[in-house]
């Protein structure tokens, strides 16, 4: 059974609301993936909002598209038999993590499948030797003997780039620039004036702009340390992991010798597994007393933009 293709259960194109005044009136995210799609069989309970995450921990688990499983324009329907055999997986897959890994997320769908639709019994030769895991384990790293820690590693990027943080995206009608010094900032955009961004707003905006990250990691995190070395292309960079809960949560490529930010690794929970999203900086370059990265590369399992 574990060579069957594990993919996705059915949902409707369009979430099929229950027409009561508690879900009328309910929070975001209040409803459950029963009540809000059609015909959910598996994952009935999970909150309506994480159903989507774990379809998309499936296609990048399996390296397909939605196509693989679902009648595009009728995504409830169960005419596909890769649809059926996907409930049947997620049901062994939960039952073998409630028996062995007190329900911990210990075997997900990308256990077995690699990124293949079907899992391959026979192990493979690798070319040039095997593969390193692609996720760290944390007290498993021997390359800490000279890294500083994450304390110091963060003080330096933060020196380096000035304390602040400047974002320019290049639009059709001219540039959208943000800035943020940490505790204020302001935004500007095409035809419209300057504006300074309130502090709520800069307060959420912080988990979602990469380069301010490490300047509150602290703050978003249990606990942060090194995680040891590893080289981003020719670079080579000190790791800084953001753990909570005991599980990295992000990791923070800094490069030795520069100080600056090379990468993130972000991981996003799911009901089925973790979704990691992959951001790399470069071109590094000196603008209003600022260095910026001209460059960034937003990378998942099944997509790359620069």
């Amino acid at each position: 059974m574990l060579g069957i293709a594990f993919t996705v259960v059915g949902i409707s194109e369009t979430p099929l609301r229950v027409q009561t005044a508690s879900a009328n009136t309910s929070p975001p995210g209040a409803m459950s993936a029963a009540e809000a799609y059609q015909n959910i069989q598996v994952l009935k309970e999970i909150p309506a909002d994480q159903l989507v995450p774990a379809m998309q921990f499936i296609t990048y688990s399996l390296g397909v598209e939605c196509s693989y499983c679902h009648v595009e324009g009728a995504l409830e329907k169960d005419d596909k038999k890769p649809k059926q055999t996907a409930r049947k997986m997620m049901q062994m897959m939960a039952a073998i993590n409630r028996d062995n890994f007190d329900s911990k997320q210990a075997v997900t769908c990308n256990s077995c499948h690699r990124g293949a639709p079907h899992p391959v019994a026979t192990p493979i030769i690798a070319e040039g030797g095997p593969r390193p895991a692609f996720e760290s384990v944390l007290g498993e790293d021997t390359s800490l003997t000279d890294a500083p820690p994450a304390e110091q590693i963060i003080a330096k990027y933060v020196e380096r780039i000035g304390g602040k943080q400047l974002t320019v995206i290049h639009l059709p009608n001219g540039d959208s620039i943000t800035a943020y010094d940490g505790a204020s900032g302001w935004t500007s955009a095409p035809n419209r004036p300057v504006r300074e961004i309130p502090s709520v707003e800069v307060a959420s905006a912080k988990p979602e702009v990469d380069l301010q990250l490490p300047l509150h990691i602290k703050q978003l995190f249990n606990e942060v340390k090194t995680a040891g070395t590893e080289k981003i292309g020719d670079r080579e960079s000190y790791v800084v992991a953001g753990i909570n809960s005991g599980e990295i949560a992000a990791k923070f490529y800094f490069d030795k010798e520069s100080g600056y930010l090379l990468r993130i690794l972000r991981y996003t929970k799911s009901p089925l597994g973790r979704n990691s999203t992959q951001i790399d900086y470069a071109d590094f370059r000196t603008l209003n007393g600022l260095k910026v990265p001209f460059q960034k590369t937003i990378a998942r399992p099944n997509s790359r933009l620069t």
